[in-house]
């Protein structure tokens, strides 16, 4: 099987905890022919590279990291995320991005990941990963997440946030260049507000329509509801 690869990024490990429940059918097949796998399959494969004593990797800054790899395997977050992270997910070695992810996805995480973790993990100026989850919990209504996960082929293993999806009730005006009747300010305020996520350091660095997956029953999917209205806010 190919080598993904890819960016870095320090962050300790959760203490294992009792693996969730084996899922009552087998996982969507991923990656691309002739090698489709189910998650568990492709970071089984990842641990098992990385601890091979062949295997030459650090942690970015030159420092071995013997010894992390594969906590996302023990304490069972495959089950969580092959839902969220869909076919075909892996598009780097060891990176898998999701686009939506809900409320039940979220609750998984937040069952499982420490508080120390939540409250700490994000991307760069962006919210924590906590205060996401948790509003998405919240309001599935209202709010996806979208991010990526670096699988325990790489040192710097992780589950990170790095947008969200919004969801309004009606059309917003939004210009490039923010100015004159643009409304970008009136989603975020609805997300610190109504919606509690409010830790991030900076604004978004991008604010834009979205027309992509929101989930599997959502009629905004396939455009069928046109009064249903979701926006992306990213962090770089």
């Amino acid at each position: 099987m190919p080598v993904r690869t890819t960016p870095a990024r320090a962050a300790a490990p959760p203490a294992p905890t009792s693996p969730p429940s084996a899922p009552t059918s087998p996982p969507p097949a991923r990656f691309t022919p002739p090698d489709l796998v189910d998650l568990r399959t492709a970071w089984t494969r990842e641990r098992e590279l990385a601890r091979r004593p062949d295997t030459r990797h650090d942690d970015g800054f030159g420092v071995a990291c013997t010894g992390r790899h594969g906590w996302l395997l023990d304490d069972g977050y495959d089950a969580v995320l092959e839902p969220a992270l869909g076919p075909n997910a892996g598009v780097g070695a060891g990176y898998y991005p999701f686009a939506a992810l809900d409320g039940t996805a979220a609750a998984g995480l937040l069952e499982r990941l420490p508080e120390e973790y939540l409250a700490t993990e994000r991307q760069n100026l962006g919210p924590t990963i906590g205060a996401v989850l948790r509003a998405v919990v919240r309001r599935p209504d209202r709010l996806r997440a979208q991010g990526y996960v670096v699988g325990p082929l790489r040192c710097d293993e992780r589950i990170t946030v790095t947008e969200v999806l919004l969801r309004t009730d009606h059309e917003l005006h939004l210009d490039r260049r923010h100015s004159g009747p643009c409304e970008c300010h009136d989603l975020f305020t609805l997300l610190t507000g109504e919606l509690g996520v409010d830790d991030m350091h900076t604004p978004p660095d991008e604010i834009a329509p979205w027309w992509g997956r929101v989930g599997a029953d959502d009629a905004a999917d396939d455009g069928a509801d046109d009064d249903t209205h979701w926006y992306r806010l990213w962090w770089d």
